[in-house]
């Protein structure tokens, strides 16, 4: 929220007197387009307010942001090292990389291997059949480029 919603907060909070979840559910009301704050969130302004003089989370002398101090080619690196490990975690590179993959809109990513079934799986499945049938009608010889598990032996054969 910007400061002028939370000025509008505000008002909203004095015409309720003083009622944080009534304020609340009147600001949602108000504005079904923006954020709409749990109460906890009113209250916690709120003390911000009585209690240091300005919104909470809002700095009165924000530091000017440090010039990217990476060139072109250390931040291809890095890039290229988030695609060639992509289950490494970002809280083990520094403060500048992680500046570096928001400016790409990159973020490393972790494969979830399960053993069981999920919603949806069974929609991807028969997207799956769908396609390979077709690509089975137009190449009869397809097949041999998908492995078959022998479950015996637990190895592929071709």
């Amino acid at each position: 929220m910007n400061n002028v919603e939370k000025v509008e907060l505000v008002l909203i909070y004095g015409e309720c007197q003083g009622n944080e979840r009534l304020t609340a559910l009147t600001y949602a009301e108000r504005y079904p387009e923006r954020y709409h704050p749990p109460s906890n969130y009113v209250l916690r302004l709120l003390q911000g307010l009585n209690q240091e003089g300005r919104f909470p989370g809002t700095q009165i002398n924000q530091q000017r942001r440090r010039a990217n101090i990476f060139g072109d080619d250390e931040e291809l690196q890095v890039l290229a090292y988030i695609r060639g490990y992509p289950r490494s975690s970002i809280r083990h590179v520094a403060r500048e990389v992680q500046k570096i993959l928001k400016k790409h809109k990159m973020h490393p990513y972790k494969i979830d291997l399960v053993q069981h079934l999920r919603a949806g799986d069974s929609i991807r499945r028969l997207e799956f059949i769908a396609w390979f049938n077709s690509k089975l009608y137009d190449n009869p010889l397809i097949v041999k480029f998908f492995g078959v598990m022998n479950q015996n032996s637990l190895t592929m054969e071709l």
